[in-house]
């Protein structure tokens, strides 16, 4: 899944070829001795990290004030300052836990004010980015709200508000946006794709709601950006249509001054803060013109207390609202910025392309290398603070591949982009399934990245061991960019009921002419989930790499006995895999990685129990 990756990397060429079956050790990182290299000439922006800085010093205590005189959860307050405060400790600002234990408290008193699904969003959205940039202890909050956002999904995929009030809480593009990133987080550290389903829904909502709009659209730039936002949480890539058309429009609507408004011509905290973010999240950083103004904007017009007080506002903690988009526009900047060019996020690879990355550092230090890694693996890199790298690939495995650029300044601090590419005939990403046990249909989402052609599904019955059997059950619909969902009934194509349980999907894509260009299956339950855990078991883990964190998008096998592979699964964005309706019985975890020794680890799959956990580190 893409949106804004941040990473970062260095020069000199430093290649990794080891086969996939991983024959040797992962090559070493560049080691960069002589600083006395390094000059002012790689310094960014400072002065935009202090700003960032004050500006969270101010939200937490005004947070914290208004928590202890209304001694209750105010979903913009506590929250809101949860975001800003996490996505600071990512970026290395001076973030207290203390201060972050302080919003835990206040977020775990519950719903207890103002419409209850606008509530709802903004406790999964918190703890989403709790989850993603602090660590697992408050993985169940996380689950519990994106089970109930599921309840309150409508059909058409939104989310509705229930207690809108502009602008700090910002409609339905709004909670369901924060759904959206609820569920993302919630199969980043469960691997389960029963949230990929909803996120699929809720991201064909925002698309058919903007689709028409235009830079001259008289639309709330405020939807504008929530639906970018939205798309960004739900992996669409920078250079697809859905995302492209809403970057224009906010690019278009930048005052002369640099700063973007809630009314036309006249820049706010909020507005200007909300649209560096949602840019940002979409692929855009430090170094391009509208990025850069907005920033100084941002700057300027903050107060000496770390507020802004641009916008005026009858909804209690107002301020605090327009401070948090406006803390959000500058913490999305990282301790370097990493700019590159002729690399864009969820493309297609071409032949040959000519990456170049400039990084610069904002605390004045300055940058001491930039690397380049592939799939984990270095690509390139080079003493110093910028890089270009011609990529030749043609030897790419067809299938999805991570593209990490990552800058490291004087004080040993990283920062990182990531970007999502894809080789060969790759068209349909990210399949997942779910059973509604309200309309007794299991959906299946994937997101499609072809704009002709049609999908097929097939749904076949499996044996006792899990292996396929015969086709139940076909259909197919036209491929278009972007969400594609199916469901079905239980009901095969003799018109007949299928009984309830284990069935594999597979999708498959074909062209205009008819020729099959890529098939992919998942394993799903038709039935409920308590029929699953009664019936079948589970196996789930984390891989990770010796001294490089999580390994994400790596394959990983279920085996038998008998050798034959049962369930094939990727990795996620935070290195966790997971195996449904396993038949009762002795398996084996296999991963590869290339550039890695290959790894297996037995398990059991018991029904009736809680998940088998298998984590394994790579070598």
């Amino acid at each position: 899944m893409s949106s804004s990756r941040l990473l970062g990397i260095g020069l000199l060429a430093v290649l990794a070829n080891c086969s996939s079956r991983s024959e040797g050790k992962p090559a070493k990182a560049l080691v960069c001795s002589d600083v006395a290299t390094i000059t002012k000439a790689t310094l960014g922006n400072p002065g935009a990290r202090k700003a960032a800085q004050q500006g969270l010093g101010y939200l937490t205590g005004a947070a914290k004030a208004w928590t202890e005189s209304h001694k209750c959860f105010g979903c913009h307050v506590q929250a809101v300052t949860m975001e800003a405060l996490t996505v600071g400790m990512h970026h290395q600002y001076n973030v207290h836990m203390t201060d972050v234990d302080a919003m835990v408290a206040a977020l775990k008193l519950g719903v207890t004010a103002g419409g209850h699904v606008t509530g709802t969003a903004f406790q999964g959205q918190a703890w989403a980015r709790y989850d993603m940039w602090v660590n697992a202890a408050q993985t169940d909050e996380l689950l519990k709200y994106s089970k109930e956002l599921v309840t309150l999904q409508q059909g058409d995929g939104s989310v509705p508000d229930d207690d809108a009030r502009l602008p700090v809480t910002g409609g339905t593009m709004h909670t369901t946006y924060q759904a959206m990133q609820t569920w993302r987080q919630a199969y980043a550290r469960t691997a389960d794709d029963n949230w990929l389903t909803p996120m699929r829904k809720a991201e064909r909502y925002l698309a058919q709601q903007s689709s028409d709009w235009t830079p001259s659209s008289n639309v709330y730039i405020q939807n504008v950006n929530l639906a970018l936002l939205g798309l960004a949480a739900a992996g669409v890539g920078q250079g697809e249509q859905s995302s492209l058309r809403l970057q224009k429009i906010l690019l278009s609507r930048q005052n002369q001054d640099g700063g973007w408004g809630l009314e036309p011509m006249q820049s706010d905290a909020l507005a200007t803060g909300q649209t560096l973010y949602a840019l940002r999240l979409a692929g855009h950083g430090d170094g391009e013109s509208a990025i850069d103004r907005g920033t100084a904007w941002l700057v300027k017009h903050q107060m000496q207390d770390g507020s802004w007080h641009t916008v005026a506002g009858h909804q209690g903690g107002a301020d605090k609202g327009e401070a948090m988009w406006a803390v959000l526009g500058l913490v999305a900047m990282d301790v370097t910025s990493v700019a590159v060019n002729g690399i864009i996020d969820g493309q297609h690879v071409a032949p040959t392309m000519k990456i170049a990355v400039d990084a610069r550092d904002n605390q004045a230090g300055g940058v001491t290398k930039v690397e380049m890694l592939l799939d984990d693996q270095p690509l390139a890199g080079a003493c110093a603070s910028s890089l270009t790298h011609e990529w030749h690939t043609g030897d790419l495995a067809e299938g999805k591949h991570t593209i990490d650029v990552i800058a490291t300044n004087t004080k040993q601090q990283v920062s990182r982009r990531r970007f999502e590419v894809y080789a060969g005939n790759v068209f349909l990403t990210d399949l997942g399934a779910r059973y509604d046990e309200t309309k007794q249909a299991t959906e299946i989402g994937m997101r499609a990245l072809a704009s002709t052609g049609r999908v097929e599904l097939a749904v076949y019955s499996t044996d006792p061991a899990g292996l396929r059997g015969k086709k139940v059950f076909g259909t197919d619909q036209a491929a278009t960019p972007g969400a594609i969902t199916f469901a079905w009934s239980g009901t095969g194509d003799d018109s007949k009921p299928q009984p309830r349980g284990r069935y594999i999907a597979e999708l498959s894509y074909h062209d205009t002419e008819g020729h099959l260009i890529q098939k992919t299956e998942t394993v799903f339950m038709q039935d409920t989930e308590a029929a699953q855990h009664a019936n079948f078991g589970e196996i789930e883990g984390q891989l990770s790499m010796d001294g490089a964190g999580s390994s994400s998008n790596t394959t990983v096998e279920l085996v038998d006995k008998d050798g034959a592979v049962i369930q094939t699964a990727k990795s996620t964005e935070q290195g966790n895999y997971r195996f449904k309706s396993v038949s009762k019985g002795s398996y084996k975890v296999r991963v590869s990685k290339k550039g890695f020794f290959a790894k297996e680890a037995p398990v059991e799959a018991k029904p009736a129990a809680p998940a088998t956990k298998a984590d394994i580190r790579l070598k």
